[in-house]
């Protein structure tokens, strides 16, 4: 399996481990992507923007979320079968 690349460096503070487990926890639980608005709304304490979409980048560099013009969905597979296919995909 290759290498994941490392995060950039963010020149500022990066979200805290409880706010990365609040967001997780808020996207898991839905069924349909959320806007960010929709995600603020639906935490348990308030976040500043910059803070949420420091998170949301980190969950997509990890593979764990999708972002598109509906808005942020979980997408993270955590089937066996799924995770032996992408390992024998051929690297671009």
């Amino acid at each position: 399996m290759k290498s994941m690349a490392f995060p950039a460096e963010m020149g500022h503070k990066g979200p805290t481990l409880e706010t990365l487990h609040m967001v997780e926890a808020v996207l898991r639980r839905s069924d349909m992507p959320l806007s960010l608005n929709r995600i603020k709304g639906l935490l348990p304490r308030k976040v500043m923007h910059r803070t949420l979409r420091d998170a949301i980048e980190h969950y997509k560099r990890l593979g764990c979320v999708t972002e598109g013009s509906k808005g942020v969905l979980w997408t993270m597979n955590t089937e066996p079968g799924f995770w032996k296919a992408v390992e024998s995909w051929e690297a671009r």
